[in-house]
């Protein structure tokens, strides 16, 4: 009896130990469970993060003077772009700088790329010539096109059509350095805010600017003519020219005014009587010196008439490459630096 008895407790305390057990190991496969599930959270909750980083939009404001024009409205853009098609040469450089996705890009002609970026785009004729096609722009299939606003009655029509969001900026043959410093800063606002490469391009604007400062009351006494040639053939710049604008960012005054255009043939009498102080040359040539060759070709076909021009006759002037003809957007900021250094080297060599 005795023996029965025992052999029924030592059951029950296996049967109690063995529930026991089983506690034991639903708690702890239960808290493994909630650690899974705890993690599974994160990883989905890291994943939303990375889809919403990746898919974050991006807002295009329109500076002031494109506001001006009626550009009141930011493109806004509900991903970031990454096959843009640019038709206008002034916005590539900041573009690029800033690491935005282009697929194309105008044609250089007296621009010279940076060359990874033109073995990677498509070239596109402007879209002022004659051979320009809109389809072809379309065919590319770019997510986004910033175009010049002079284009846009022309070609802004078929990119709506075709679901294309387009960002227009201010273009043309000439493009002033306010323009590109106020185009530039809306660029970085949307691509580069915060970064290092945005930080560094307006950094070189305000650099720029510092030096000018000191420069603008040297140069302000003094008056400057601005020869663009294809020789026998010359115009003379505005102030709004580009190698012009250059000069009166330097305090030079201009010596021709023309509120209509920013450059147009040369009356040869006339500009007998502007007297400046200062002669500037440029041309389609690639090289300084090969544009002065031209020149200096041409005034000797006709010495009396070009030494009647004071600043001539006495060595006052300075010759320059292609890439001083056009603009390229924050390639203003180069050239304006060369510009410096040319100009100063000439009167210090003066004062020798």
């Amino acid at each position: 009896m005795f023996k029965r008895m025992m052999i029924g407790l030592l059951a029950v305390s296996m049967s109690l130990t063995a529930l026991a057990s089983c506690g034991e190991n639903a708690a702890v496969e239960s808290s493994a469970l909630e650690a899974s599930q705890t993690e599974s959270s994160a990883e989905e909750s890291s994943t939303v993060s990375s889809q919403e980083t990746d898919d974050a939009g991006v807002t295009i404001s329109y500076p002031e003077n494109m506001q001006e024009r009626g550009y009141t409205e930011p493109l806004v853009l509900e991903t970031e772009p990454q096959r843009v098609a640019v038709m206008s040469k002034a916005p590539v450089l900041a573009l690029y700088e800033l690491g935005v996705e282009m697929i194309a890009i105008p044609e250089g002609g007296v621009t010279v790329w940076p060359e990874d970026l033109d073995a990677a785009t498509e070239k596109l004729n402007t879209s002022m010539n004659s051979n320009f096609d809109i389809e072809t722009v379309v065919a590319l299939e770019p997510d986004l096109v910033v175009m010049g606003y002079t284009s846009q009655e022309t070609y802004g029509k078929a990119l709506d059509d075709a679901g294309i969001p387009v960002y227009y900026v201010d273009a043309g043959h000439t493009v002033p350095y306010e323009s590109v410093k106020m185009q530039t800063q809306a660029l970085v606002d949307a691509f580069g805010a915060d970064s290092e490469e945005g930080t560094a391009i307006m950094g070189r604007f305000e650099e720029l600017e510092e030096r000018l400062a000191g420069l603008q009351e040297k140069y302000a006494e003094k008056s400057v003519m601005v020869l663009q040639s294809s020789p026998p053939t010359h115009y003379i710049q505005t102030a709004e020219g580009t190698l012009a604008s250059m000069a009166a960012m330097m305090g030079f005054q201009n010596v021709y005014e023309n509120s209509e255009t920013s450059m147009a043939q040369l009356d040869l009498e006339t500009a007998l009587s502007y007297e400046p102080d200062l002669v500037l040359c440029v041309g389609g040539s690639t090289d300084a010196a090969e544009h002065q060759k031209l020149m200096e070709e041409d005034f000797a076909n006709n010495p009396e008439y070009w030494n009647s021009i004071e600043a001539i006759a006495n060595g006052d002037i300075l010759y320059f490459s292609s890439s001083f003809i056009a603009s390229t957007g924050i390639g203003i900021i180069d050239n304006m630096n060369e510009f410096i250094d040319t100009i100063e080297a000439h009167y210090a060599e003066k004062t020798q």
